[in-house]
């Protein structure tokens, strides 16, 4: 997995400070249904594994190219998505790649859980 974006975009979901209203064509019940993307941190490495395979896409991705969340990466990292560590650990072991994990950029206070996603400023 080579990740198309390491930046995390201004009005990302997962920042504190962006107001939903600015997200480009926000839908609310879209939003509410991405949380199937996040891994319970309690099951263990066979239990995530086991579990569908599903990232958060950027409000930003198109048809023609998808752009991962990296708000979304940098929870699922902090929130122990063992299943995503692995991934992007093995793509760093590759000698055309670089770590992509010291490459996210965090822009601003997060926010911990999916559920405050969807809280209004």
């Amino acid at each position: 997995m080579q990740l198309a974006q390491t930046k995390q975009c201004a009005n990302c979901p997962w920042k504190v400070d962006r107001d939903l209203k600015q997200i480009p064509d926000y839908n609310r019940e879209n939003h509410e249904a991405l949380k199937g993307t996040i891994v319970d941190p309690n099951l263990d490495l066979y239990e995530q594994l086991a579990s569908p395979n599903v990232a958060m896409a950027c409000h930003y991705s198109t048809d023609e190219k998808l752009l991962e969340c990296v708000g979304w990466i940098y929870n699922q990292l902090r929130n122990n998505n063992l299943a995503l560590r692995l991934v992007l650990m093995r793509c760093a072991t590759r000698p055309q790649a670089t770590n992509q994990i010291s490459q996210l950029e965090i822009d601003g206070k997060q926010r911990a859980t999916f559920a405050e996603t969807l809280e209004e400023i």
